[in-house]
């Protein structure tokens, strides 16, 4: 969790301070995700409500960005699919696209590296000009 009253928080852009509080929401919600599939494959009735909360404050985080990138229609879907879902299977389906979302945006994608193909040499050197 970001801690707000560390002085190092002081010089830290801001930008850098929300990635880590979203990369926190996302942490929290597996968390609770987890702790919901253990208790239910244990045999338990278990209750889906703090993931659904814990889902919730993920989007919120992302509210503004995912309206500012995507249309009315796909935005909005969202929200509802958001507050309403109420299986498992729905809550997985939105945490999937916040995760395709999370990774577009390369804040969680950690296979950077470009693959080389080493059969296209030339075609490369030609498109770069040598």
């Amino acid at each position: 969790m970001v801690d707000f009253d560390n002085e190092a928080t002081i010089g830290t852009p801001a930008a850098d301070v929300e990635r880590i509080s979203i990369l926190q929401r996302r942490y929290d919600l597996f968390e609770a995700l987890e702790d919901y599939k253990k208790k239910r494959l244990g045999g338990a009735g278990v209750s889906l409500s703090i993931v659904r909360a814990r889902l919730f404050s993920l989007f919120l985080e992302l509210q503004a960005m995912l309206k500012r990138r995507w249309n009315k229609k796909e935005y909005t879907d969202l929200l509802y699919r958001c507050l309403e879902s109420d299986t498992e299977e729905e809550i997985l389906n939105i945490i999937f696209t916040l995760n395709e979302e999370l990774d577009s945006i390369r804040l969680t994608r950690i296979d950077m590296k470009k693959v080389y193909d080493s059969s296209k040499v030339e075609a490369e050197n030609k498109a770069q000009g040598f």
